[in-house]
């Protein structure tokens, strides 16, 4: 399931001098997009684990998550909407459902399943480390918000 973290609310007004609180400033589009790519990554590995629960399936197609597109398509969503009264809303239109796509790549066996179990692993490999770099960048991101708070209070 993915992390989700929650902070106060925040909105944006459309003035001549936009308003940003303390949160907006530090965090810019860093958090939110950290958080996307956890999300994409998590839901990338799901069709990942669905390919290789099906490798032996006839007639069953390889799915993957064009991860680049649908970070794109989230931040589009989020630019046309002036307001974002919390950070988890990134998926307006499309309620987070990831577009998943067929992928053609690959020998087709007998059956009509494409399944490589080798590529799926690697595939699987590469998915795994790109989330772990985006929380290792959340955590410093956090850390550094922390840092902020404590030594602000002396």
């Amino acid at each position: 399931m993915p992390i989700a973290l929650h902070f106060v609310a925040v909105v944006y007004t459309t003035t001549k001098t936009d308003t940003m609180s303390l949160i907006d400033r530090i965090f810019e589009r860093t958090y939110p997009g950290l958080m996307k790519a956890m999300d994409l990554t998590h839901r990338r590995n799901e069709a990942i684990t669905s390919n290789i629960a099906n490798a032996e399936t006839p007639g069953y197609r390889a799915v993957d998550l064009n991860f680049a597109g649908e970070l794109d398509r989230a931040f589009g969503e989020q630019k046309s909407t002036l307001k974002l009264s919390n950070a988890k809303h990134l998926d307006t239109s499309s309620n987070g459902a990831a577009h998943l796509v067929p992928d053609y790549s690959g020998a087709t066996k007998p059956d009509g399943n494409n399944v490589d179990i080798d590529i799926q692993m690697g595939q699987m490999a590469i998915n795994s480390g790109g989330y772990s770099r985006a929380a290792a960048m959340l955590r410093k991101k956090l850390a550094i918000l922390k840092l902020a708070i404590r030594e602000g209070g002396r």
